[in-house]
């Protein structure tokens, strides 16, 4: 099982000295997150070739909406988050498949996006539309080689697994995102395995707290501060037999996000050896 950190990249020119970063903090693998306004895939070889001359794997890519209008709570964001937007959906969905290239030509196989809120209804309309917008995006990833990963969120573990489920490709899986889906509402990450978890390819090491506000989402933490299980969670993935990535997610930055990060990769190293062996 490999320890990494998520680590995001504002532009193709920034790469070297975001990696430089990573491995200071005692890395050599991450998820990057790389957003621009436009995806070159001409440019991905620089984020490469700085990858490579620094030793750092780069598991996956993590590939947001592109336009900045997605409002991460649970009021707004029902209709300004994910690839079936009524405003920004269509542009979306090409945003994710430009994404997909630059993923390509990068080297990685694996694409992680927030497709959205996903509706319990199977028969609701904002249904259909997000069926369709993944479709059309998964469908360019397999032409690329690539596996889309939904990252946990904004819907149950029931509902993501009936979305992959209706889409019927071999390509789709998910990431893990235990935070997600505490802070979301949408309950416990261990069960969440016991649903989904053979569709778990990669997976962040994120804690929250539950929301009591019924139009905002509960706040991340620090690892242990949380209420994400982490040891039960790992017993979980163990008898899964999941021993692929831990990537370390703290969403604060400066002084404190360094901190956190370096005391997490010591908290997941000492569990994982516990329950691993």
């Amino acid at each position: 099982m490999r320890i990494g950190t998520f680590l995001s990249i504002p532009s193709v020119a920034a790469a070297e000295e975001r990696f430089t970063y990573l491995r200071e903090l005692g890395f050599d693998c991450c998820q990057v997150s790389h957003s621009p306004p436009v995806h070159n895939p001409v440019e991905a070889h620089i984020m490469r070739e700085a990858a490579d001359k620094l030793g750092v794997e780069i598991s996956a890519m993590s590939c947001g909406n592109g336009d900045g209008n997605a409002i991460w709570d649970h009021w707004l964001g029902y209709l300004t988050q994910g690839v079936n937007s009524t405003v920004f959906g269509a542009k979306r969905i090409e945003y994710v498949k430009n994404g997909a290239r630059f993923a390509h030509e990068l080297g990685v196989k694996d694409l992680i996006i927030h497709p959205g809120f996903i509706p319990n209804n199977p028969f609701a309309p904002e249904y259909n539309s997000m069926l369709a917008a993944v479709e059309l995006i998964a469908r360019e990833c397999g032409r690329l080689g690539l596996n889309l990963l939904f990252e946990t969120g904004g819907e149950s573990p029931i509902a993501i697994l009936r979305l992959i489920t209706d889409l019927g490709r071999s390509n789709v899986m998910v990431n893990l995102d235990p935070a997600n889906l505490i802070t979301s509402g949408y309950g416990n990450p261990v069960d969440a395995v016991y649903t989904i978890g053979k569709y778990i390819r990669h997976m962040h090491a994120k804690d929250g707290m539950p929301p009591t506000d019924p139009r905002k989402n509960g706040v991340e933490t620090k690892l242990g501060e949380g209420r994400v299980d982490f040891p039960e969670l790992f017993r979980q993935l163990h008898r899964i037999g999941y021993d692929r990535y831990v990537i370390i997610e703290r969403e604060i930055s400066g002084e404190q996000q360094r901190i956190d990060i370096k005391e997490s990769k010591i908290y997941l190293e000492n569990l994982i050896k516990e329950i691993y062996g």
